[in-house]
């Protein structure tokens, strides 16, 4: 089935995963910047970097990667560019959520799901809104924060004390209405060009079912499936979120799993090749990256240099 898939489909498959890595760097150097004015240069190749790793390494390693990697080019506290990340995310499963929403609206689901959705997306507006306080009463919190850590040992107040400065820090992009709009626009920009592989990939596979609530229900479900870490690539948990979407549009199983290959191999070679490209143009090796991984906890902890 692949064999048949239309070539030009496929090609814009790949440009439009290629235009997510690009909103996806934007948008983190808007996060950013009330910490370091970040160059699209590091943002993008890390961020290549970063979701290459997720694709070859087990656990989402290239969460912590990618952070790490652009803190030590820029030069800013690791902990910052962590914070980000934590930021990104609740954005992220805002506006999955929002398409899940919007996909409610013109086409049929099961009350639970939509019930379900209707919760994790207040959760990620309470815990926006919760940073955000957090944030406004930075003092009290970094007295509360002194009195907890004069309970424990001298060593672990030392290590939390920038770590925990780095992450009020990265908090200070809530504060602004006009950081916060950008990320927001960025984040509508990236997810829908996140849902365009999908619809891509339905009319390259010549697949009967209403493309936009299908590439909407695919990406939600998926993304829903590879939100907590597991084996590299997403093996099997793609392919079971991309044949459980089209089944809700009575899409036969066999062109289902031909679907949720297609998808699945634009994304991880677009993920790998450009992924792969930064890091041999920057001479990193696999060792490299995984003692990145492995040691930026600890680099966190010396806070900004």
């Amino acid at each position: 089935m692949l064999a048949a898939a239309k070539l030009r489909w496929v090609l814009a498959a790949f440009c439009a995963s290629a235009g997510a890595v690009y909103f996806r760097a934007q948008r983190w150097r808007i996060l950013l910047r009330p910490v370091a004015e970040v160059p699209l240069g590091p943002a993008f190749s890390t961020t290549a970097i970063g979701f290459a790793a997720t694709s070859v390494l087990p656990l989402r390693l290239g969460e912590l990667i990618r952070p790490a990697l652009l803190a030590r080019r820029v030069g800013f506290g690791v902990s910052a560019a962590v914070s980000s990340v934590v930021l990104e995310r609740m954005f992220d499963m805002l506006f999955v959520i929002l398409f899940f929403l919007v996909l409610s609206m013109v086409y049929t689901l099961p009350p639970d799901l939509r019930r379900t959705a209707l919760l994790l997306g207040a959760g990620a507006l309470v815990g926006l809104c919760v940073l955000l306080l957090i944030r406004l009463n930075r003092a009290r919190t970094e007295r509360v924060l002194e009195s907890v850590l004069g309970w424990g040992p001298a060593a672990v107040g030392r290590a939390i004390r920038p770590l925990a400065a780095g992450f009020l820090d990265a908090l200070g992009a809530l504060e602004s209405p006009a950081i916060v709009a950008r990320v927001a626009a960025y984040s509508a920009l990236l997810w829908s060009a996140n849902a365009l592989p999908y619809l891509f990939a339905l009319l390259a596979l010549d697949i009967h079912a209403p493309l936009i609530p299908a590439a909407l229900a695919s990406i939600v479900i998926v993304a829903a499936f590879v939100f907590i870490p597991q084996g590299p690539g997403f093996v099997g948990t793609w392919q079971a979120g991309c044949v459980l979407a089209l089944d809700l549009f009575g899409v036969p199983r066999d062109q289902a799993v031909g679907y949720s290959l297609l998808t699945w191999v634009v994304q991880m070679l677009l993920n790998v090749g450009l992924g792969g490209f930064f890091v041999a143009r920057e001479d990193l090796s696999l060792r490299q990256l995984m003692r990145t991984s492995e040691t930026a906890a600890a680099t966190a902890a010396e806070g900004p240099p």
